[in-house]
Order: C-alpha cells, then structure tokens, then sequence
C-alpha cells in the first residue's frame, strides 16, 4: 500500500487522469447514495406529516441537523452552502477538508432537502467530492498544488454526476473560482472526473435528462431580443437574492444563540413563508418545469404570483441556507431564474400575443441566465441548463441573456468567497515574479503604525475595552483583526478578535472568565530585514493573512497583510511596463 501511494507523488499526466478517474467512481458512487438518501427522507417525511402540519417539517429538519453538526459531529464547517465553502478551501486551505465533512454533509443535506428546505443539490454534491478528493490526496500525500486541483475534480464529479451534466460540472468547477478567470489546468483531470461520475451515476438512474421539457427552437431575432431583455430583467433580482442571503447568513452568524438551534430557526421561518406559498418549499424543480409547458398565458399563473413566488423563494432558501442548514443556492437560483423567465413570458404574451413561438423556453433561457449572473460563471450556467435539459436549441437566447446579465452585475456573487482572478486568489501567490519581490524590501511597504500590545494576564473583558480605547485614540492606525501578546515583556502569539467575537464574546460569561493567555494562537514574528518574497514563502508555510513585523531586537515595527504585497508586485508591475 505505501508502494501504491507513492506511484501518485510523481507529478505526471497518466497518474494524475488515473487518480481523477478514481475520484470520479468514488464521487459517483456516493452520489447515488445521497440522492437514495433523499428520496427516502423524502418520502419519510411526507408519510409523516399531512396538511398544515407539512410546514413543521423543516424546522424539524433543521433541528435534527443542527445536533448533528456542532453536538454529535463537531463538524461546522459542514453548515450552510457546500460550494462556498469548497471555493474558501481552494484559495486559503490548500483544498484540505477534514475526512469526516463528507459522510457528515450527505447526511445533513440529506435531512434538510428531504424535510422540505429550500436549498439546492450541488452545495452537498461539491462539497462531498472535494471532501472525498482531500481523503485521497492526504492518502497519496499529494502536495498543495495537486490537491487543490482533485479538490476541483471531486466537485466537478459531483455535479456531473447529480445534474446529469458531465461537461457543465468540469466547467463549475474551474469558472466557479473567480468572477474573471478560470482555473484552466485543472480542466482536464476535471473532465475525466465528471464523465467517470456521470457515468456511473446514470447506470443506475438513467441518462435522460435531469429535466423533462418539451423541444425548443428559436424562430427570429425578435424572440433573441427578448432574451437580452429578459437577462436584463434578471439583475435586480440576483441583487436582491445575494443580499438578502448574505443579510440572513450574517444576522444568524452574529446571533448569540447554541449554533444548533439556528437551522430549526431557520427551517421554521422557511415553513412559515411556505405557509403562503407553498411552491417555494423543497429543493425540486417541478414548479419550474411545468412552466417550461406554458402555452396559453390566459390559464397560467399571473405575473403578480410568479413575483411573488420569487420573492419567497428568495426569502425560503436564506432562512434555511443561511442559518446553518446544509444545502446549496445553485439549485434555488435555477428556480428563481425559471420562475422569472416564465413571469417574463405570460408578460410579453399578454400585451403582444405571438411574440414568442413557445412562450414556456424563457423559463429555461431564465434559468440559465439567472444562475449565469448571479455565480458570474457565464460558460456554466449556459451548458449546464442545455445539458440538464437535452434543449441545444435554445443555446444562442441562453448565451445573450446570460452576458447581459453578468455585463450588468459585475459588484455582486452569490458565492462570497470568490475572487476576481488568479492574481487575487491566494493559491497562485507563488506564482509571482519572484526576481521582482526579491528586491522590494519589507521594511519599506509595511504598514507602520502604532500597534496596541496585549497582557496575556488581561482578561478578555479588559482586552475588549483596551482595543476600544485603542481605536478610538489612534484612528489612523491599520485596521488589523490580530494583535500581538506578551508575556512578561516576552512575544507569545497573536490574539484573532475575529475569532474571539465569534466563539467567546456569544458565551455567556466567557469575556470576564477567560483570560488573553487562553486565547492566543502562536503566530512568528517576520524580520523587518527580509524581502517580499522571503515574506510571502513565510506567510504560506504559516498560513498566515497578515503577519507582524519586528526589527532586530525584536520590537514590533509594523504589520504586513497579504493585500499589501498583492498591491505592492501589482504596482511595481504597472510602472515597469510604462517605462
């Protein structure tokens, strides 16, 4: 077996499509077992609760997987959306996941979309295939570099294999990174990982696919324009969608209750908005595809109830995504575009009568703009709807309305941990100029400002009103989340206040109990004397965002975040090329 391991280090091409395709089979495989999973809870839960009482369902839902994710498995960063949280660990953890997210995130996925919260399928799917790939690379100790990209293909499996998509899940996952790149070297293992999944997933449910629509085509150019008009049409909705999901998650992360009751709370709030109505519950598109049916705008819905069908939706999937419960706002957002496409359509279809030759299309050219816009994954968005429902015709409308969408919603993403492009990712630092960094000194790019030292004999209580007082005396100091403390005149570590509100000041108690000494985590000083480049290599190997920099006789001078040499090379870069 150690053998085995070690054929994988080599860094080759055959190796590497290999192990992709073995990450594919695995993927794939639990992919079959989630949605098992999920029909069975499913079908539990409606044998369970009839009439009103259905709309208990989630809250009940939520409060089972708030106990299983901080009290039995101690796993948080199971919670909330999956392929956020894959993103995150791609730029900053080296796409490490712990070995337990991935059973503990198909169960709890499980629970939440089989009682009927609104969530979405491929949350769980990518983060169980890049948690899967983390537990074969640490197997084959694969580097950094290589596990990142696995990271990517176990996405890539997942969504290939639940979506019944396979080309549309390799291009997720290496678009899904940035808002204006792609991770294009990790395409090909993404690839053999996605058709390895999608392959052994539909043996056993099939290759039609995932949706049911009748055929389309396009009949003029008029029916284009609408499609531009439509993606326009799409922007203040993806706004208020990404807000208001951000608003959710950051009003439950700040509220300073057990984390185990937020997902009930939350599933409660999404059973009440289903209590008005009720098409906004569950993580299924069948709502949606009846609308791809739509012919006569006279016996559909009106425009007025497919809005505010959007409108609840948009509340249902943050109340339950964005308190805790595991699910994902890919499959939501196909919902929401689909519903608006639709509104869209009986529209059009009610003050010009033949405009568009099949009314019921715009809910699939909505969907794909939609989801295109609100993740700026332009390419994804396209293929995965015409993948997911067999309908290539429809590809040019697709296309058109998911550029104006994204043209005109370039500030927003529903995914938070994205980053512009691979210069701004941690991931690709070292890919840098290193010549250039070797002859930028620290010393002169540092921050230098007066910076507040702690007493490890304060209490937190007292750290709390030290910092306070600090910031209010010298409000042009840098504005830092860590700060350096002593011991008896000694450095011992840092003190992360983002880390301290988030898990001491909420215990009751816990400010005026613990002492500064009790929460310090080790964190090196960098010498002054060092370059850039020196400084980046010691910020990687520590895992460091920001560190602090000390002078000879190892007084702090100052502090350097990540963002400073980012700015600093990117500037030095600009200059260079105008001379």
């Amino acid at each position: 077996m150690r053998k085995l391991s070690r054929i994988f280090i080599i860094n080759s091409y055959m190796p590497k499509m290999l192990l992709a395709a073995f990450i594919g089979l695995v993927t794939g495989s639990v992919a079959i077992v989630f949605r098992l999973f999920l029909e069975s809870i499913s079908e539990l839960t409606q044998r369970t609760f009839s009439g009103p009482v259905i709309f208990l369902a989630p809250a009940l839902g939520g409060l089972v997987v708030g106990l299983l994710l901080f009290v039995i498995a101690k796993t948080p960063e199971a919670a909330g959306q999956g392929t956020d949280r894959s993103i995150y660990n791609f730029h900053h953890h080296g796409g490490a996941l712990r070995n337990r997210v991935a059973p503990v995130k198909l169960l709890a996925s499980s629970i939440t979309l089989g009682s009927g919260g609104s969530a979405g399928y491929e949350g769980p799917v990518s983060q169980i295939g890049s948690g899967l790939a983390s537990t074969i690379c640490r197997f084959f100790k694969m580097t950094r570099a290589v596990r990142r990209q696995f990271g990517l293909a176990g996405m890539a499996a997942g969504l290939g294999s639940i979506f019944k998509a396979p080309l549309a899940g390799a291009l997720t996952s290496v678009e899904i990174l940035y808002r204006e790149d792609f991770e294009s070297s990790s395409f090909g293992t993404s690839i053999i990982a996605s058709v390895v999944g999608f392959t052994v997933y539909t043996s056993v449910f099939g290759t039609a696919p995932a949706f049911n629509v009748p055929e389309f085509y396009f009949a003029n150019g008029t029916e284009l324009f609408c499609c531009a008009v439509l993606g326009l049409l799409c922007v203040p909705f993806s706004y208020l969608y990404v807000k208001c999901y951000y608003k959710v998650e950051d009003f439950f992360s700040a509220w300073r209750i057990p984390n185990w009751a937020k997902p009930a709370i939350g599933g409660l709030l999404c059973g009440a908005v289903a209590i008005l109505i009720p098409q906004a519950m569950g993580g299924t598109w069948d709502y949606v595809e009846s609308m791809t049916r739509l012919a006569d705008p006279a016996s559909a819905p009106s425009v007025l109830f497919l809005l505010g069908l959007v409108i609840a939706k948009i509340l249902a999937t943050s109340f339950t995504v964005g308190s805790g419960g595991a699910g994902g706002v890919f499959g939501p957002s196909l919902f929401l575009g689909g519903v608006i496409g639709a509104a869209f359509a009986v529209a059009i279809e009610t003050v010009a009568p033949g405009t568009l030759s099949s009314p019921g299309a715009m809910a699939l050219v909505g969907m794909g703009a939609f989801f295109a816009g609100s993740a700026k994954a332009p390419l994804a968005g396209v293929v995965m709807v015409c993948e997911m429902t067999g309908s290539y015709q429809l590809l040019p409308g697709i296309m058109i309305a998911a550029v104006m969408h994204v043209a005109f919603s370039r500030k927003w993403s529903i995914y938070r941990s994205q980053v512009l492009n691979k210069f701004s990712s941690p991931a690709h630092r070292l890919e840098m100029d290193p010549d250039l960094l070797r002859t930028i000194p620290v010393e002169s790019v540092m921050q230098k400002s007066l910076v507040l030292e702690l007493d490890s004999s304060r209490t937190i209580c007292e750290a709390e009103r030290d910092i306070n007082a600090f910031n209010v005396e010298h409000p042009d100091s840098a504005l830092v989340h860590s700060y350096p403390v002593f011991e008896k005149g000694c450095y011992i570590g840092i003190l992360d206040w983002n880390l301290v509100l988030r898990n001491i000041v909420s215990t009751e108690g816990g400010k005026t109990v613990l002492l500064v000494a009790d929460c310090v985590t080790y964190s090196p000083l960098l010498p002054a004397s060092v370059d850039l480049h020196t400084a980046m290599k010691f910020m990687l190997k520590h895992s460091l965002s920001e560190v602090y920099v000390k002078n000879a006789s190892g007084k702090i001078l100052g502090i350097l975040p990540s963002s400073t040499i980012m700015n600093t090379y990117d500037r030095v870069v600009r200059e260079n090329i105008k001379h």
